[in-house]
Order: structure tokens, then sequence, then C-alpha cells
């Protein structure tokens, strides 16, 4: 299963701060799904995939553990 995020580089989000947000959400994703990979990259607007998902309520706690990382900034520390 792959995760895919991307954030709209018009954010203007530093490097420093997109490295510890792929690193919260990958160490939080590995503890739920071991085989998962995710990827966190800036592009043309903001979009989450997860291809190989297939079950919605594994959507649900995915974007429901992004959602939390997003507003949880401590690991921004």
């Amino acid at each position: 299963m792959r995760i895919e995020i991307m954030l709209d580089k018009n954010h203007k989000i530093s490097q420093p701060v997109l490295d510890a947000f792929h690193a919260e959400v990958n160490r939080r994703v590995v503890a739920l799904f071991p085989d998962a990979v995710v990827r966190v990259r800036q592009g043309s607007h903001t979009r989450i995939e997860m291809p190989g998902l297939k079950i919605d309520e594994d959507r649900r706690r995915v974007n429901d553990l992004l959602q939390n990382v997003w507003e949880d900034d401590s690991w921004l520390h």
C-alpha cells in the first residue's frame, strides 16, 4: 500500500517542515500498516492518494491519522 501526499507549493512550506511531517506520518502509518510506503512532496495543489487501500475503514483511519498529525504540531519541535 502507498500513501501519496502532495502539498500545494503556493503555501511555501519549507523543506525541513516537509521532512518532519513526512517522518511523523511515516512513523504513525507504519505502526498501523507495516507494509505501507509514505511519500510527501510539493506540487501544484494539495491532494492525498491511497492506492492499494481498499477497505473504507482503513481509509478513514489513515485520514484521521493524517488530520491528527497536521493539527498536532509537536513533531515540529
